[in-house]
């Protein structure tokens, strides 16, 4: 079982298999592993360059639904609540972008530690400390997701009240499926952690 893969790891893999620089299983092994490297190497990078997508998008998608008054459903508003869209100019505006833009900065948090998760694949390291660390922040960021949810559905209501934009009014709104998925994700983090420390002490007993 392969607990470490990189390029400086394929001795000890071949190693590990009981092969010698003389077996020509050692040679296909190299061009084995080195192939299954490089695939994951150029699958990270264009990863990245859509995860680097997403970051930059995110904002902007939040601030051309406020200009074309999809902003009720970035907020979430209760269908039941009435709205005086005529309202939303200057401060009032800025406003309802920054309550809006609560929960997609959330995500953007875990578009970025994605990021640097894809950065240790492309550079061949897959299963360190580094990585471990990595997917543990991307299931804390998802949980903040859903913690920024929250506070952005707590914050709608007096927001808009403050502006006159909607009668007086609070909700709160969860994503359950976020959260667990967060949860979930934290899960594999620390199995993957003790997987990774059981390795290690077995590399030090051998």
């Amino acid at each position: 079982m392969l607990t470490t893969m990189g390029r400086g790891d394929k001795r000890g893999v071949q190693e590990a298999c009981g092969l010698g620089h003389g077996d020509w299983r050692y040679q296909e092994v190299e061009k084995l592993m080195d192939g299954l490297m490089d695939r994951l190497a150029i699958t990270s990078r264009n990863l990245q360059l859509l995860v680097l997508a997403l970051l930059v998008l995110t904002p902007v998608a939040v601030t051309l639904a406020v200009g074309m008054g999809a902003w009720v459903d970035l907020l979430r508003v209760p269908p039941s609540i009435p709205l005086d869209t005529d309202r939303i100019t200057g401060t009032a505006l800025l406003a309802v972008v920054a309550v809006a833009s609560i929960k997609p900065a959330a995500y953007m948090l875990a578009f970025w530690f994605l990021y640097e998760l894809l950065r240790l694949y492309r550079d061949g390291i897959i299963f360190s400390a580094a990585n471990v660390w990595a997917i543990r922040k991307i299931g804390w960021a998802l949980v903040g997701v859903d913690i920024a949810g929250a506070v952005q559905s707590l914050l709608t209501g007096p927001v808009l009240t403050v502006f006159d934009i909607s009668q007086r009014h609070i909700s709160l709104g969860f994503d359950v499926a976020i959260l667990t998925i967060g949860l979930f994700i934290v899960l594999i983090a620390r199995v993957m952690d003790l997987g990774r420390e059981l390795k290690e002490q077995d590399s030090l007993v051998i």
